[in-house]
């Protein structure tokens, strides 16, 4: 699992930050250390790069999940790792069944 540093306090537990996509304000849940968790994207390269400021460029989980790396990590923590045989009556093979089909639409 991937995660990405924020300077700061270490004793840091939320921060109040913009989404760059939607624009709605939203809490970054920090982890111990303040490692921001991997739903969401952090780049300050990225927000200098578009408004020549030191700014920092957020998504919120929603804007940034869409990402198939991203969908993949959840869904094996959330429902676990894929069943070898495919059955219409499990919940897991079914939920794995949806993703492969919001992967397929172009």
């Amino acid at each position: 699992m991937r995660f990405l540093l924020l300077g700061g306090s270490p004793n840091k537990r939320n921060e109040s930050v913009f989404c760059a996509v939607c624009g709605c304000k939203f809490d970054v849940k920090l982890e111990p250390g303040n490692i921001i968790p991997v739903q969401y994207f952090y780049s300050k390269q990225l927000g200098k790069a578009l408004t020549d400021n030191e700014t920092e460029y957020w998504e919120c989980e929603h804007c940034s999940g869409y990402m198939k790396e991203r969908m993949i990590e959840w869904m094996n923590k959330n429902w676990g790792t894929r069943c070898p045989d495919f059955e219409e009556n499990c919940p897991l093979c079914r939920a794995w069944k949806y993703f492969d089909y919001l992967f397929e639409i172009d």
